[in-house]
């Protein structure tokens, strides 16, 4: 299951993502475990969903790590309720991709 876009931008030092969370921001717990350094560059939320996607900024030493970590978001969403997860990672992902 994809839950993230890797952006374009260049840079020597970071790499742009974008990537789908939790209005609780249930990522960033496993972005700490992880020990992972990033800058949050901004977000898009919806009124009528608790889900936004969040536009960051990561070293590129912790890229692998970051996106390791957001494979097992999608496990932490289901232990906390968030069955929705999967459903609305592919209608978004097919969407954006679509436009593409």
């Amino acid at each position: 299951m994809k839950n993230f876009w890797k952006l374009r931008e260049f840079s020597l030092l970071t790499v742009p993502y974008a990537y789908i969370d939790h209005s609780n921001y249930l990522a960033d717990g496993l972005f700490a475990q992880e020990k992972i350094t990033m800058r949050i560059k901004g977000e898009m939320v919806r009124a009528d969903s608790p889900y936004c996607i969040v536009f960051c900024k990561v070293w590129k030493r912790d890229a692998e790590r970051f996106e390791y970590a957001l494979t097992r978001l999608k496990d932490k969403m289901l232990l906390c309720g968030h069955t929705d997860y999967p459903q609305v990672c592919e209608t978004l992902i097919g969407m954006i991709e679509e436009e593409r």
